[in-house]
């Protein structure tokens, strides 16, 4: 699932990438990210994804390929490897990475290190230091706990949207402009709390904070629309924050 996906869409509209230019997508998972800079660089421009995962590369090179998409390509490794590519990128873009790497602002340096004077780095993060709503909700409240306590044991950093421009000035970018939207649900509106419980599941027992039993994940979605219903409820979920940043 591609949550944070419009925002994502919008973030690219507002830095206006050039047609033919040449973009690095770090951490890109399977694909989500790099599928969209690849469409947005035309024919002429070049998409490359990095990740570790080979598995999810692979997925990624499906779905380039079950696209027609023939100016993307996806390799694998780490940012510790960007000082050795042959020439500098005009794009980098790398969405919800930073939040798990030990030394932000090392890596937004080799970022930097590896984009052209004045290449643009584009950077999307979620931040749950704020989550409100109107009501008490004692499930909603349990399920984002699931979410973000394991986000946490992962070894994240839960408030690097709030940190961003902290991060990306101290790595010697300019030009900083930063957004954010939060995440609104109300009582009428479905969310999507379940779908990411449901899709962390491995992880969140992994990490010791719930079990499939405590998270009844199969009716979790009707749960948390009665809960909020019942109280009239209107949610502000994690923000999504968005950088464009020029080296």
């Amino acid at each position: 699932m591609d949550f944070g996906g419009s925002f994502t869409d919008r973030l690219f509209d507002r830095a206006g990438f050039q047609q033919g230019a040449r973009a690095l997508d770090v951490g890109c998972g399977t694909g989500d990210v790099t599928l969209r800079l690849a469409r947005k660089l035309g024919a002429e421009g070049r998409a490359i994804g990095m990740d570790l995962n080979g598995s999810a590369l692979d997925v990624a090179r499906q779905r380039a390929a079950d696209e027609g998409l023939h100016n993307v390509t996806f390799v694998e490794r780490d940012l510790q490897h960007l000082g050795q590519e042959e020439q500098p990128f005009d794009i980098i873009t790398c969405r919800r990475v930073l939040m798990y790497l030990p030394d932000q602002v090392a890596a937004a340096k080799s970022i930097h290190a590896a984009l052209r004077p004045g290449g643009l780095f584009v950077v999307q993060e979620h931040d749950a230091t704020i989550m409100q709503s109107n009501q008490t909700l004692p499930l909603y409240e349990k399920a984002r706990s699931w979410i973000w306590d394991t986000v946490r044991a992962e070894g994240a950093n839960i408030g690097t949207g709030f940190d961003l421009y902290g991060i990306l000035a101290a790595a010697g970018f300019s030009d900083i402009d930063i957004s954010a939207e939060a995440i609104v649900v109300t009582p009428t509106q479905a969310g999507h709390t379940a779908a990411i419980v449901d899709a962390m599941a491995e992880r969140i027992v992994a990490a010791g904070v719930a079990t499939r039993a405590e998270m009844e994940v199969e009716t979790l979605e009707e749960r948390l629309i009665e809960e909020r219903r019942a109280f009239s409820a209107t949610t502000v979920g994690e923000m999504m924050f968005g950088a464009i940043a020029r080296a």
